[in-house]
């Protein structure tokens, strides 16, 4: 709007002295007014820039001028002072253009910064910066020729330096990376070294093959020379062996070490007419029950094992 007066000052000015230029040469056909027609030609030829410099002057506007200029649409923005000089912009102030390369361009040229964004937005209101690529483009870049890109600073350390709603991996931001390490250099949470101490075994072998406290194992052997298991808690196999003294049955439970436990073997039906059942633990397997019959024994047993 400023350049717009000035303008139309300018014509105004231009508009006098074409009007002054025609008047004197008709007083220049006059006898006798030549000294004063030239006197007046220079005086109007000077009075016209005088008044184009006054009007494009940089002086402050008068408070009425100021006010039109306000209502008009707001002041013209001029260099190295507050732009407005007397208050503040009461309308967003919109700098378009039409190109392949930039808008605006703020470059200093000193040891200064170039640009300062400061804003009074409260908690959840505006950004101080808003920068959108409405074509898919990228909304912003940051170089420097520095080791450090920039600073994200907080009054609450322990507050989010910031917030996204994207999943991707960042590249350059990566995850794989604590402190400098690499997340191969990490244990799982619940993987066990090879050369660690393994908590789910003694003595190389799994806690299933150990019966614990309290534990009773049972087992139900047929009767014959080929018997088979008829019932079962824990037992998994029986062989029978004849020998000059009498009869043993090996009866097997599982991979359970059962040394250090109590035995009961007792026949199944009607007792023994002569002799009785014993039973000892396996000298050649931890996992494993002898029990001894009289000679030519064929009937069946029961074998309790109480742990």
């Amino acid at each position: 709007m400023h350049l717009s007066r000035n303008a139309t000052a300018q014509a105004r000015h231009h508009s006098r002295a074409r009007g002054i230029l025609p008047a004197l040469r008709d007083q220049a056909c006059k006898p006798g007014r030549r000294a004063a027609l030239f006197g007046a030609t220079a005086a109007a030829l000077a009075a016209a820039p005088i008044a184009l410099a006054a009007s494009a002057s940089d002086t402050p506007p008068a408070p009425a001028r100021a006010a039109g200029l306000q209502a008009a649409g707001g002041y013209p923005i001029r260099g190295g002072i507050h732009n407005p000089p007397y208050s503040a912009y009461y309308r967003t102030t919109g700098i378009f253009s039409n190109n392949g390369s930039w808008t605006t361009r703020t470059e200093n040229n000193g040891n200064g910064g170039a640009i300062i964004a400061g804003c009074h937005a409260p908690s959840g209101g505006l950004p101080c910066l808003d920068s959108d690529n409405l074509s898919g483009g990228l909304a912003f870049t940051f170089n420097t020729s520095g080791n450090v890109g920039g600073e994200i600073l907080l009054t609450n350390p322990n507050g989010a330096p910031f917030t996204t709603n994207a999943h991707g991996l960042a590249r350059g931001l990566n995850a794989n990376y604590l402190e400098g390490h690499h997340a191969s250099e990490f244990m799982a949470a619940n993987a066990v070294p090879a050369n660690a101490a393994n908590a789910s075994s003694l003595g190389g072998q799994p806690a299933s093959s150990y019966v614990t406290t309290g534990t009773l194992l049972f087992a139900a052997v047929g009767a014959g020379r080929s018997p088979g298991i008829a019932s079962t808690r824990g037992a998994t196999a029986v062989n029978r062996s004849e020998g000059a003294s009498g009869v043993s049955y090996t009866v097997t439970f599982g991979s359970s070490e059962i040394a250090s436990c109590s035995y009961t073997a007792s026949p199944r039906g009607a007792a023994l007419a002569g002799g009785a059942l014993g039973a000892e633990p396996d000298a050649a397997s931890k996992s494993s029950v002898i029990v001894n019959a009289p000679k030519e024994f064929e009937g069946g047993f029961y074998l309790q094992v109480v742990c």
